[in-house]
């Protein structure tokens, strides 16, 4: 009995020992990436050449055809007769709207971020943005609805950000990164995505999704030319993690950590421009909607999103 435990003992504390090093190789791999900057090669080793970084010592909205982040969908302008066709994605039963410090609650469209159906009545910016840099770092932050907007936001639980590169960056393959911290709760959906500059879909890369525990993530694309399912992996939570996607004329590759996790053929109607968006949604029958239990407000915080081509 005695020799057994001795054996016991010594395989727990081997375990442990394994368990202690993993760790310190994982924070050892975040510093690393915290302290570096834009990458010389992509982590498969092909070199690479910076063509878009954002390191978020400001916020830079799309304003009047300058700087970078649109916070809306698509090209901003709505070619329906919707009213939160830009701000939200009904198909998916999503139940957050996207909002803006320039969107005008009972007013006339704002530049080419403001949706029709809020051009009656004053011409009043509503008070409203998810977005906060802080020791450059971008939060987005996912909330419920505040009350005294509730109605002009047409009945919406909850607003959120949404930041895309559609009118400011777009490329065809390359890699793409964003090192970023996930935010926990049920019905708490956020994601780093590309999709085409022609604003046709599918194709979709997803880069990562998480849905309500951030120790789990996705990736996956969607595409008229291939099926495949999502593939779930494990991160620690509560830290900041990379997210990158290698794609070529002949594969997608996902990265976390600088570790490759999934290789998939590049399918063959995902040979066009793609821009690149990040946002936290909610709802729908994967994500499902926020309960009492969903800490709120949730935060996506980014340290940085970047883009390279392959070099020759």
């Amino acid at each position: 009995m005695r020799l057994a435990g001795a054996i016991d003992m010594a395989s727990a504390a081997a375990r442990l020992a394994a368990v202690a090093a993993a760790v310190l190789a994982t924070a050892a791999c975040q510093q690393a990436s915290a302290q570096s900057g834009p990458l010389k090669q992509a982590p498969d080793g092909r070199k690479l050449e910076l063509a878009f970084q954002d390191e978020f010592d400001s916020f830079r909205p799309w304003r009047n055809g300058q700087g970078v982040w649109r916070t809306t969908f698509r090209d901003g302008r709505d070619d329906k007769d919707d009213d939160f066709n830009l701000r939200t994605l009904k198909w998916n039963k999503e139940v957050q709207l996207y909002v803006d410090p320039d969107m005008r609650g009972h007013g006339g469209r704002h530049g080419d971020n403001e949706p029709p159906g809020l051009r009656r009545g004053h011409d009043r910016p509503l008070g409203l943005n998810p977005f906060e840099v802080r020791d450059g770092t971008l939060s987005i932050r996912f909330e419920r609805t505040p009350a005294r907007v509730k109605d002009a936001l047409g009945g919406f639980e909850y607003v959120s950000g949404l930041i895309t590169t559609e009118p400011s960056f777009s490329q065809t393959y390359g890699y793409f990164e964003m090192r970023a911290k996930l935010p926990r709760g049920k019905g708490i959906w956020p994601a780093f995505w590309l999709l085409p500059k022609d604003l046709s879909w599918p194709p979709e890369i997803d880069v990562m999704e998480s849905v309500g525990d951030p120790s789990k993530v996705y990736v996956t694309y969607h595409s008229n030319a291939a099926k495949i399912e999502g593939r779930e992996f494990q991160v620690s939570p509560d830290d900041f993690h990379t997210y990158g996607v290698a794609w070529d004329r002949e594969h997608v590759t996902w990265f976390i950590d600088g570790r490759e996790v999934r290789k998939e053929r590049t399918p063959a109607d995902m040979h066009k421009p793609m821009y690149m968006l990040a946002n936290i949604a909610s709802g729908g029958d994967w994500a499902g909607a926020p309960d009492a239990s969903t800490p709120l407000p949730a935060r996506l915080t980014i340290d940085y999103i970047r883009a390279y081509r392959f070099a020759r």
